[in-house]
């Protein structure tokens, strides 16, 4: 089975480094995006990736990454065997809220804003495999209204009644490098 990877917002494939090499999967997928581009352009390059590559495949997916993911198992049906998602803002993030104060024309904000229609769109989307949430649950940041992991809230993280979830105690960032991440993905992903 092939593994496919999904990074965080203004992250890069390098940030699944620990997991990748922990998991020992080999000939990863990496599903790299362009944080200037239309969320929708982001999606069709992915698409033709995945359209290119035979299944079955699992997802693990950072942050924004879960967001694409929730697409992805849509289009691809049963090619997608699982998902694992960290810290995944399915309600958006109201950090990109203010941050699109200060920068109005960045297209990540306008992206993950929880009302674009990229964060909208994809909550209408069923989740059609098995799937897994972790939760972080340190970081918190006064500036966020809500628990939070110092980037997402605890509430855009759990919105979904169609997914399993964990939580871990790590922040927004630490997730990546986390052994017990690893023994999650392996046990729901690997088995």
């Amino acid at each position: 089975m092939k593994t496919v990877y999904i990074h965080g917002a203004t992250a890069s494939e390098r940030s699944f480094a620990f997991i990748q090499k922990s998991t020992r999967t080999k000939d990863p997928i990496y599903l790299n995006y362009d944080k200037e581009s239309l969320a929708k352009d982001n999606l069709e390059e992915m698409y033709a990736i995945l359209e290119d590559i035979d299944g079955p495949f699992v997802i693990v997916a950072h942050s924004l990454g879960g967001v694409y993911a929730t697409y992805l198992q849509s289009e691809f049906g049963t090619a997608i065997q699982g998902v694992v998602s960290l810290a995944t803002p399915f309600n958006g993030s109201e950090l990109a809220s203010w941050g699109s104060i200060f920068n109005p024309h960045y297209q990540l904000f306008k992206d993950i804003s929880p009302n674009s229609s990229f964060i909208c769109n994809s909550k209408k989307l069923s989740i059609q495999c098995p799937w897994i949430q972790v939760v972080t649950t340190v970081g918190d940041v006064p500036w966020i209204n809500g628990t939070n992991d110092g980037i997402v809230t605890r509430s855009s993280m759990m919105c979904r009644d169609d997914i399993d979830y964990t939580e871990i105690d790590r922040n927004h960032y630490e997730v990546v490098l986390s052994k017990r991440v690893v023994d999650i993905i392996i046990k729901r992903l690997y088995k």
